[in-house]
């Protein structure tokens, strides 16, 4: 697994798969939870990058995860995903810490609905603002590097910053149990390894 990882610092390491074009994705929900445990035991923090449907199909792949976040925009079709998927994290991962991030948000104001009339529909605070910045985005992607890296004093990496110290917090007030052993980070169990980075499995 290590092999397979692409380390980005120190403390960075990414796994990832470009899905198939050609034919329907077949995959095995035990088979998930198998690597997640083996990457909650070699890395301090592990990320998931989820997709919606692999959610509603493998549930139990968010049993022991600690901090949530959903990522939306300010428009109506959002709005109505993030309605069914608050709902379906409050009945399915009750222990979870949701974190909402509206990304793309237009410093103009030019949204099709304004943030408090979003948080209304949606009965949820808008935790953290992601603002548009298409020349930071296209330069991020043209790179391949980080936003936080190109552009270290922009208003996205900023945001980016605050979303990141804010899962550390919720991490740090979880070592509760006086034993000196972090409680596993992001996915809430106990590690005992020396080691940080973080996991992203990402599949589009």
């Amino acid at each position: 697994i290590e092999r397979a990882m692409v380390k980005v610092s120190d403390t960075f390491a990414i796994l990832s798969s470009e899905a198939p074009i050609s034919q329907p994705i077949l995959s095995d929900g035990s088979a998930f939870f198998l690597l997640q445990e083996e990457l909650r035991a070699a890395y301090e923090y592990t990320v998931i990058d989820l997709p919606r449907a692999m959610l509603i199909e493998y549930p139990q792949l968010v049993t022991d995860v600690k901090t949530v976040i959903l990522v939306c925009e300010l428009t109506l079709a959002s709005a109505r995903d993030m309605i069914r998927l608050l709902s379906w994290l409050k009945t399915n991962a009750p222990q979870t810490t949701v974190i909402v991030v509206a990304n793309k948000v237009d410093p103009k104001g030019n949204n099709e609905l304004g943030r408090k009339e979003f948080e209304t529909s949606i009965e949820h605070p808008v935790d953290y603002v992601v603002p548009l910045d298409l020349k930071i985005a296209m330069q991020s992607t043209k790179l391949g590097k980080p936003v936080i890296e190109i552009a270290k004093g922009s208003k996205i990496a900023m945001a980016l910053i605050e979303v990141a110290a804010k899962i550390s917090v919720n991490d740090d007030e979880d070592d509760v149990d006086g034993s000196g052993e972090k409680s596993g980070g992001a996915t809430g169990k106990p590690t005992k390894t020396a080691k940080k980075g973080f996991f992203s499995s990402k599949k589009k």
